[in-house]
């Protein structure tokens, strides 16, 4: 939120860290923000993703990989909050 300039807008979609979010209020007030929640697009939005995606066009972010075995390691990595981008598990 302190990062938005004055009439900034956030969209926020998903809840990996759970459903309770914590904000100062008066931030939101004091520079007229909006706060947008988005669950998903449609599916001509998706398949254009799935397009952009399959073309290298769109890469994403991988914060770590862990082998199967690791799982419980790759799990605190998540749960404490100590990555940036997706964990992935390899077989």
């Amino acid at each position: 939120m302190k990062a938005l300039a004055k009439g900034g807008r956030l969209v926020t979609c998903g809840a990996t860290t759970g459903s309770d979010a914590a904000t100062d209020l008066r931030y939101v007030f004091n520079r007229e923000l909006t706060v947008y929640g988005s669950f998903m697009a449609g599916m001509g939005e998706l398949l254009e993703v799935v397009r952009l995606f399959s073309e290298g066009r769109l890469k994403p972010v991988v914060d770590s990989k862990y082998p199967l075995q690791e799982a419980a390691e790759a799990q605190k990595r998540m749960e404490g909050s100590r990555h940036f981008g997706k964990i992935v598990l390899t077989v």
